[in-house]
């Protein structure tokens, strides 16, 4: 059986990602940070997909299409990021941290709950 600790990876992935987002805020404005969140997120994405596919979760699909989504917002943001003025950093940080709030508290602790309850396979 899974034990709460083994899951100490994906609280300690949400806070990396709640930390790069609020690093958009951040004056002056690096583009880079998109890029270091595009490529920490689907790492972060990655192994939960990788769980969920090993565990045969039910609500896999559900979950890809978030992860998914995230992805494509980020995506837009990275091709739109060279001329960002304060108040449109402010806005993207403000989505993208109110997004994964809600996803971590919503989605992830679905998976995170299942994840516990299964063994190993």
């Amino acid at each position: 059986m899974i034990k709460t600790s083994d899951l100490i990876w994906q609280e300690t992935q949400h806070q990396m990602l709640f930390s790069l987002i609020d690093k958009i805020k951040e004056e002056p404005f690096d583009q880079q940070v998109f890029i270091d969140l595009q490529c920490y997120a689907e790492h972060h994405f990655a192994i939960e997909e990788a769980y969920m596919v090993q565990l045969r979760y039910p609500g896999i699909k559900a979950h890809f299409e978030a992860h998914n989504h995230f992805r494509e917002e980020l995506s837009a943001m990275v091709d739109s990021s060279h001329n960002m003025g304060k108040m449109l950093q402010d806005t993207l940080s403000l989505f993208l941290s109110e997004w994964l709030k809600l996803h971590v508290l919503g989605i992830d602790k679905q998976l995170e709950q299942f994840i516990l309850n299964s063994p190993f396979k």
